[in-house]
């Protein structure tokens, strides 16, 4: 059997300037899940952050961010959310492989496995969107990795996941997303930020995974009807670890031990 291989994945970690969001330490949260990873996943083939970089969008914070995941001994490979802002976010993070112009959408390869980070960033709204345009590259990149195993990266999940308020805010346009991705045999996986819960299923036949936020997280659906009430400061932040074999893929939470 091949040995499997392991991708670390972040999400939304929402840095400030002052290091503080919604009564949590993000600057020191994403310290330190930075260090626990290079101290157990050193052997991780790169670490995915699903968006949401910035609380704010500004140049500030994502020098923070790039200083912090500097410590990684793996590529850092980040998506935008809608928290982002994708001038300040291109600049901080120019997108690494196969390359999508204008967008921080990418490819990423390494051996027969192929990441597909997309870009569902809709500026002014905290939804997020997939234009004709976004849909066109995707196309092009299925069709060039035929054959190879295929896992998707986005903020947005693709439709409602049954979270009361957050529903409002998924993808708006995720169905033509999700036909596309459903078409591709060589397509896996789905994994999304933004909600800042975990939540497990299948969306038109493939399988999707969301995790808790490095920052703050979020009500369940049935506590969430006003967004005043949003923030659960009494459960742990995560980081993800997905170990991808011959004949399967793991993806284990992994909270943070003692979150400041």
């Amino acid at each position: 059997m091949t040995p499997p291989a392991k991708i670390v994945w972040i999400s939304d970690t929402h840095l400030t300037a002052s290091g503080e969001v919604e009564g949590v330490a993000c600057r020191a949260r994403l310290a330190r899940a930075v260090t626990e990873i290079a101290r157990h996943h050193g052997d991780a083939l790169a670490c995915v952050g699903t968006g949401d970089l910035s609380d704010t969008g500004d140049a500030e914070s994502y020098a923070i961010v790039a200083e912090l995941t500097s410590g990684l001994p793996m590529p850092f490979l980040p998506l935008i959310g809608n928290h982002d802002r994708r001038e300040a976010f291109r600049a901080a993070f120019p997108p690494p492989g196969v390359a999508m112009d204008r967008f921080q959408q990418f490819r990423w390869d390494a051996g027969d496995l192929t990441l597909l980070c997309l870009d569902t960033h809709s500026p002014g709204e905290d939804g997020g969107r997939f234009d004709a345009e976004r849909l066109g590259w995707l196309d092009a990149q299925l069709d060039a990795c035929r054959g190879r195993r295929i896992l998707v990266f986005l903020h947005h999940p693709p439709g409602p996941l049954w979270l009361g308020l957050q529903d409002a805010i998924m993808l708006h346009d995720g169905a033509a997303l999700i036909a596309r991705l459903a078409a591709s045999p060589e397509v896996e996986y789905l994994f999304c930020g933004h909600v800042h819960r975990p939540v497990s299923g299948v969306i038109g036949g493939l399988p999707f995974t969301t995790l808790r936020a490095l920052a703050h997280q979020t009500r369940p659906g049935h506590a969430l009807t006003d967004w005043r009430d949003f923030v659960a400061r009494d459960e742990r932040p995560q980081y993800g670890v997905i170990i991808i074999a011959d004949d399967r893929i793991v993806i284990q939470a992994n909270d943070l031990e003692e979150p400041t």
